[in-house]
């Protein structure tokens, strides 16, 4: 079974295409599909025809309710803050931000990040993790030479639980980079994405 994982889009609608030329059994958006919620339905349009195939995590530049709305549209399915099977695996669906300075409508305060993700402590393994933002102090959050705009609590979690994977967006600058936490490998998926198979 092939997953496709990727990240802020925000309106590309020629990337998006490029992407699912790839063939995959799931595609996962982790985020940013929009430019501050402007452009969804450009991208609607093109994910539709893959329905139920495509799970959807709403980033900093979207709402809640803005991805609820987006996936009852499109009939696509809305990932954020749910569990699901794959196979013999278990996937972890977490969208939003750590706080940004650009006052962006889909922000989680540290606090709330660590009240969301405690929903998933007793996830079946091996667990994969798809957030929109990354960890703190990795490879993955560095937006200019030593300065990491990552998560602290985000990080704690994973060295913490130790899941298989975690796979997020939202730092571009880091976008195709990956490093590992413990034994959990990480990886910032970008516009360009990833591509796993799992059993």
């Amino acid at each position: 079974m092939k997953i496709l994982i990727f990240s802020d889009i925000h309106g590309d609608t020629r990337a998006l295409e490029r992407l699912l030329t790839q063939p995959a059994d799931v595609y996962i958006a982790a985020g940013d599909l929009s430019v501050f919620g402007r452009g969804l339905d450009r991208i609607g349009s093109i994910l539709a025809p893959f329905g139920e195939r495509v799970w959807v995590l709403p980033g900093n530049h979207e709402t809640e309710q803005d991805n609820r709305d987006f996936c009852a549209r499109y009939g696509l399915v809305d990932f954020h803050r749910h569990l699901r099977r794959l196979g013999q695996t278990t996937w972890a669906g977490l969208g939003y931000s750590n706080p940004t300075p650009f006052d962006t409508p889909g922000e989680y305060s540290e606090e709330e990040i660590a009240e969301v993700l405690a929903a998933f402590d007793d996830a079946p393994s091996p667990l994969y993790l798809v957030v929109h933002f990354p960890p703190r102090n990795t490879a993955l959050d560095e937006v200019a030479k030593g300065r990491h705009a990552g998560s602290p609590t985000l990080r704690n979690w994973v060295e913490r639980k130790q899941p298989s994977y975690l796979f997020c967006g939202h730092i571009h600058e880091c976008a195709g980079k990956s490093d590992q936490i413990g034994t959990t490998r990480c990886f910032n998926v970008g516009k360009a994405g990833y591509l796993m198979e799992i059993e």
